[in-house]
This record gives structure tokens, C-alpha cells and sequence, in this order.
């Protein structure tokens, strides 16, 4: 356990601001521990991309709301059938998830958690800020017979992102809120995982003395390998 949580760390060196759930079949079940490890990706279209962006725009938006690929970990640990907690890494990010289970028949789970994170963002050396905020997914999720795990959902967060870029403070504030659709497939203890997340975000902000806000889609592909103990 003490080396999987030194590896969350290490991971958690990343700089896009993908988040991937992972929700997975089902919540850990009491005393066993999930390890995993894999890659997100985030990528922005519409108007958080659209060109020409104004210098500023481009500028704040790249630095506190960067696209491009993630490494991602986790570490769950049941503590009941019906609640699990863990420690995330996403990216640039530390996370802390809390998830519970309500059972829905034999083979389906309603799984609800939420997920505070924090973390530092760097741009070069001429820029260094604090991002937080939180997650929150809900899904409908299938386990069936430990081969194949399917989850579909809603989820929204919000992010904070406070600090200087070259001589001027930023202040920046993220909504997103969207859907994800997942699948893990193996056998017993080794699954791998696949998911895809479609999110609307909202940013809203300062650079210095210039305020801006932009609003598009993102889409966070992102796989990982899991391993039951």
C-alpha cells in the first residue's frame, strides 16, 4: 500500500487538468484494495479553442485550464460492501474520493462519490498557482459475473485556480458538468478500463487587469489497468 500511495505522488506530476472517474462495476468490496494505473486525455473544441482567441484568453486558459494528456492513479480501499475510500492522482492534482453503493438488484448499483482535489499548476518558471475543487459523479453501473464492469453517468465539479503568471495575478474559475460511459474488462482480479467523459465547462476569470470568459466542450478519453487485491 505504501508504495502505490509513493507512485499516486509521483503521477500526480502531470499539468492537464484531465478527470477521469473510473467509477468501475461497483464500490471496493470490504477489505480489499484496488490499485491502478493508467492515462487521461483532455481535449477542448468549440469556443475553448476557437480562433483567433484573444492573447490574454489563450494565455490564462493554457495556463490554468491546460489541455493534453494526464497520467492517472488510484487507491480504493473498501471499508464496507457499500463504501469505499481512496487517493487519486490526475494529472497535476491530488484527489481524495468518498464513494458509497445502493444495490439495484443482483447485477446493477447506483454508485455515488465525491472527490476534492488540490494541486499546484507551473508554467515554465515564470508562472506557479494552487488549483482545488471537487468532483462529484454519480452512475448506474453493472458487474457481471467479475468479467465485464459498465458504468454511465452524470458528473460536475468546479475548480479554483489562484496565483501569478509572469508578473500578473491570476484568479480563475472552472464549472463543468457532463456525462461519462466506461467499461472494464478481465477476469477475477485484473481488469482494464476504458471510459470516455463529454463535459460543458465554464471558465471565468483575471489575467492582471483583463477579465475573460469562455464556455465550450471537453472530451477526457482515458484507460487504466486495475488490479484487485
Amino acid at each position: 500500500m505504501r508504495s502505490a500511495l509513493i507512485a499516486v505522488a509521483i503521477l500526480a506530476s502531470g499539468c492537464a487538468t484531465a478527470e477521469p472517474t473510473f467509477t468501475g462495476g461497483r464500490t471496493v468490496p470490504r477489505g480489499r484494495s484496488d490499485l491502478a494505473v493508467g492515462a487521461a486525455v483532455r481535449v477542448p473544441v468549440g469556443d475553448l479553442v476557437a480562433q483567433p482567441l484573444p492573447d490574454d484568453d489563450q494565455r490564462l486558459l493554457a495556463f490554468g485550464a491546460p489541455s493534453g494528456a494526464a497520467p492517472a492513479a488510484f487507491v480504493r480501499h473498501g471499508l464496507t460492501d457499500e463504501l469505499d475510500l481512496g487517493v487519486e492522482a490526475s494529472g497535476s492534482s491530488l484527489r481524495a474520493s468518498l464513494r458509497g453503493r445502493v444495490s439495484l438488484g443482483s447485477l446493477a448499483n447506483l454508485v455515488i462519490g465525491v472527490t476534492p482535489h488540490a494541486g499546484a499548476v507551473y508554467d515554465g518558471g515564470d508562472g506557479a498557482a494552487f488549483r482545488g475543487g471537487a468532483l462529484v459523479p454519480i452512475a448506474i453501473t453493472l458487474d457481471l459475473f467479475s468479467l465485464y464492469e459498465v458504468w454511465i453517468g452524470a458528473r460536475a465539479g468546479i475548480e479554483h485556480v489562484s496565483g501569478e503568471l509572469g508578473d500578473r495575478a491570476v484568479s480563475l474559475n472552472g464549472l463543468r458538468t457532463g456525462g461519462v460511459i466506461g467499461l472494464a474488462v478481465g477476469f477475477r482480479r485484473f481488469h482494464v478500463l476504458a471510459e470516455l467523459a463529454v463535459d460543458h465547462e465554464l471558465w471565468w476569470g483575471s489575467l492582471g487587469a483583463e477579465a475573460i470568459e469562455r464556455s465550450g466542450v471537453s472530451l477526457t478519453p482515458a484507460f487504466a489497468v486495475r488490479l484487485r487485491l
